[in-house]
């Protein structure tokens, strides 16, 4: 079965801020961030990820849209291709692509990990 529906569904109520999102996250849950990310790094478990890492990356932007485009099953990985945008604290606007990979084992999110072009994001916080 693919699991292209769970992580499909995982970003919808990421958008929606509907926390049932994180029922689809493993407890031990591994975040991979690109390291020039605003707050970037790995981050483990759903505590450090979605109350430490989210809240702390996402002050640095008065909007923060990531817009999946495209969903490629890979068994038991799912690759998202999309785009960041969004509006930083400093009033400047920003548009760049991104590539997610999820793994996904016994219908939870083992580890994600994020592919993007973090120089267009850092010069929007200048």
């Amino acid at each position: 079965m693919s699991n292209v529906p769970l992580i499909q569904e995982f970003y919808e109520l990421f958008k929606n801020k509907d926390k049932k999102y994180l029922d689809f996250c493993h407890d031990e849950i591994e975040w991979i961030t690109m390291d020039k990310m605003p707050n970037g790094g790995t981050f483990h478990g759903i505590k450090e990820i979605f109350e430490e890492y989210f809240p702390k990356m996402l002050s640095n932007f008065k909007e923060f849209h990531a817009i999946p485009e495209q969903f490629l099953d890979f068994k038991d990985h799912v690759m998202v291709i999309g785009r960041y945008q969004g509006i930083s604290k400093s009033d400047k606007q920003f548009d760049v692509q991104f590539s997610h990979v999820y793994l996904v084992q016994y219908g939870k999110i083992i580890q994600f990990r994020q592919f993007t072009d973090t120089k267009i994001i850092q010069e929007s916080l200048n």
